[in-house]
């Protein structure tokens, strides 16, 4: 992760080190009684971080904005484009999923955090790293850092920890006012101890991380995400030929998911060419209940995506097996 080990807490998810940093964001700057705070996030956040948004707002008052991002996205800057027309000098939180999990753009960090800098110079910057441990070469201290001021990951997604392990990063200037959600024994010595030292807790799955870490210091992380990289990116245009579509994030932004449009399906005429969630969720049982193909289909700006994923134990015949079901499909042989 690129820093201090000081710096960087255990928790046992990436949700709970949302929850931990807003909830103490709230604490400091949003209490009854104080200045109305507003925030933003993108329209692709994580659904639980606009959950938590949603509830700090009613019980504090603050406004929480959101950024709306389109589908297909054309490029980078339009992304930039729309952070740009949301952000305001009073924006005092802002809250960036550098993979989101619905919509797996690689957000330009290098660019996104210095224009947040520009143009909400107060701002706290919250980056949710859920897919990020291993999908993205992270830095998060000295030259060349990401630059934002917590950020938390998981390690039992591409990382191939155990569940129940996950990292919070907090930049040394805000741990003063960063509190965990568990007051217990360890807090108030220093930083660190309020962490680990969180009441009764089951730490084996820590100890079970360092095959982990044996096994991609074997491996090579870097290797292994150009092949996942580079796998997505041929699975998602072989589909996208196939079907007649289009990806939905350019490739130059991609990490090891990818969007594609699914074509139409027969299943769906009735309901036009503005798909919702439930059209989404059907297509999406479809093809588990008639193919057993576990894959998620996401409903973006009106459009049906299929999400594919690339770890180094794939190979590109098993997206020839989707390829394959979703012609049936739209041929209407199999619902």
């Amino acid at each position: 992760m690129g820093a201090r080990p000081q710096d960087v807490m255990p928790i046992p998810s990436a949700t709970v080190g949302m929850n931990t940093v807003l909830r103490s964001w709230q604490r400091r700057f949003a209490a009854p009684g104080s200045q109305t705070r507003r925030g933003l996030c993108l329209s692709i956040a994580y659904g639980s971080n606009k959950k938590i948004l949603r509830q700090i707002a009613e019980e504090s008052g603050c406004h929480i904005d959101e950024a709306q991002v389109n589908f297909p996205l054309e490029d980078e800057e339009q992304l930039l484009q729309t952070l740009r027309e949301s952000l305001r000098a009073d924006t005092s939180l802002i809250v960036l999923d550098v993979i989101p999990s619905n919509a797996p753009v690689l957000l330009p960090m290098e660019r996104v955090v210095p224009l947040c800098r520009e143009l909400a110079p107060e701002a706290f910057i919250l980056a949710d790293a859920a897919h990020g441990l291993f999908s993205l070469p992270l830095k998060l201290s000295g030259p060349g850092a990401m630059g934002v001021d917590a950020l938390v990951t998981n390690c039992h997604k591409w990382f191939c920890g155990p569940k129940g392990t996950a990292a919070l990063f907090v930049s040394p200037d805000h741990q003063h006012w960063i509190q965990p959600l568990v007051i217990s024994h360890g807090y108030g010595t220093d930083f660190p101890s309020g962490f680990y030292w969180p009441g009764l807790s089951d730490f084996s799955s820590w100890l079970a991380l360092d095959e982990a870490l044996a096994f991609w210091d074997l491996v090579g992380m870097h290797p292994a995400r150009t092949y996942c990289n580079y796998l997505v990116t041929d699975a998602a245009e072989m589909l996208a030929e196939a079907w007649g579509t289009h990806l939905g994030i350019p490739v130059e932004l991609l990490g090891p998911m990818a969007l594609v449009q699914l074509p139409e399906l027969p299943m769906l005429q009735s309901a036009g060419k503005h798909y919702s969630y439930e059209h989404a969720e059907a297509v999406q049982n479809a093809l588990f209940e008639t193919f057993k193909i576990e894959v998620p289909v996401k409903a973006l700006s009106g459009n049906l995506y299929v999400r594919i994923s690339a770890h180094i134990y794939n190979h590109i015949e098993e997206y020839e097996v989707l390829r394959d079901a979703m012609l049936e499909l739209r041929a209407g042989d199999r619902v």
